[in-house]
């Protein structure tokens, strides 16, 4: 049957099962002995499944098993047939109606196996029985063609997605354990291939942003000649669909980021990194990485992370007077006393925490300064603390204020 005649009996709102019967017994396939013989064995077949899935006793199971026995047959019939129905006809003729409906049980759970996702890890699924029940009721079997074209393709990407880590040099094992997703791991392999070199294999995002930054100062000349004189001649010809996919997908989303001037390297990486699979997603010692994405945030915090030092460099900031990690008593109380004047814009360092601080960092950032200053408000703007004491105190205890030293 043409595939146009099969797409036809995809959407035909009869069940198959009961065109293909009608249709043989027109053509003289099916003799009425047949006939007889599934009026004799459905009752058997109905009792049976509404045991399966519920009760055989209540009539709304058994009214259920009714369309579940007709539903899997069809199932079966159309899918091996191809929507013949000569063909099916014929397969009705041969075999038993209990058969025809186990073998679109078959089907539904070859299905239930095949991945929900394209996911490296190990996939949770739930019971098939549970599966069984809810498709079993499915009466178009265009969804049951759409859902296993869907899986197939996961089964596909997540081989695919094992051999492009083996070619950056990751593990399967690791692989599963991170649940990685196996269009990023092609994704970044391909643009290691494209852009990279055979020493690259994107294990932490330090990695990925300096190949970003390396791509987006190529001339476009020679960024277009990577991507055209890529070799992917060593990939396995099955792969290749999803390859070419990935590889547009690049060209016409990833690359006209890269291509943004006004975007950050820090931004830039922010953007696409959740469509690449990075080795490590957290870096122990951030500092080189924010070095390369936010040369402001590094020159001002010399490499500190800690809470106190970055408080300090924010209360600066607010005050106007240059940024320091590290303050004297002496400036402290000066703060203190202008705050108290002038009022506290602590808003100047929210501006310069989103304008400068590396991305991944702004939101911490943000909330543990929002809490500074709410404490701040109580100990800082006290009018009661004429000598100051409480302020800096409170200072001394939230930022890096260094003790005078008496001669």
């Amino acid at each position: 049957m043409s595939e146009s005649q099969y797409d036809i009996a995809l959407i035909d709102n009869r069940p198959f099962f009961e065109t293909a019967l009608r249709h043989g017994v027109q053509r003289a396939i099916i003799p009425s002995s047949k006939i007889a013989s599934i009026e004799a064995e459905a009752p058997k077949g109905m009792v049976q499944i509404a045991e399966t899935f519920g009760s055989k006793y209540l009539r709304p199971d058994i009214e259920a098993a009714r369309k579940r026995i007709v539903n899997l047959s069809s199932l079966y019939l159309i899918e091996t047939s191809r929507g013949d129905l000569d063909v099916a006809a014929k397969l009705i003729r041969d075999n038993t109606f209990l058969t025809l409906s186990r073998g679109g049980s078959g089907l539904l759970k070859a299905l239930f196996a095949l991945p929900e996702y394209a996911l490296l890890g190990r996939e949770a699924k739930g019971r098939v029985e549970d599966f069984l029940e809810v498709w079993s009721l499915k009466e178009k079997p265009h969804e049951y063609r759409n859902t296993l074209t869907h899986r197939q393709l996961n089964a596909l990407e997540i081989e695919a997605g094992y051999w492009f880590g083996d070619y950056l040099g990751i593990s399967g094992e690791s692989l599963k354990e991170e649940d990685a997703e196996a269009v990023a791991v092609i994704r970044s392999a391909l643009f290691v291939m494209m852009f990279g070199s055979p020493e690259d294999n994107l294990a932490n995002q330090l990695e990925f942003a300096t190949l970003l930054e390396a791509v987006r100062t190529m001339p476009a000349a020679k960024r277009n000649k990577a991507i055209e004189k890529v070799d992917l001649s060593e990939i396995p010809e099955k792969f290749m669909p999803i390859v070419t996919r990935i590889i547009e997908e690049i060209k016409e989303h990833d690359l006209p980021v890269l291509q943004d001037k006004k975007l950050s390297l820090d931004r830039l990486v922010f953007s696409l990194k959740d469509k690449y699979y990075l080795g490590d997603h957290e870096i122990e010692d951030t500092s080189e990485y924010d070095a390369l994405v936010s040369k402001e945030w590094s020159r001002l915090t010399k490499g500190k992370t800690d809470v106190d030092s970055l408080m300090t460099l924010f209360v600066c900031i607010s005050a106007g007077i240059p940024p320091k990690t590290a303050i004297s008593e002496k400036v402290a109380k000066s703060i203190v006393k202008q705050f108290r004047k002038d009022g506290f814009p602590h808003e100047l360092a929210v501006a310069w925490i989103k304008q400068s601080a590396p991305h991944e960092k702004q939101e911490g950032l943000l909330e543990d300064w929002a809490n500074f200053v709410d404490e701040a408000d109580t100990y800082i703007m006290d009018d009661w603390d004429t000598t100051y004491s409480g302020a800096m105190r409170f200072l001394a205890l939230h930022c890096h204020v260094q003790k005078s030293t008496s001669k």
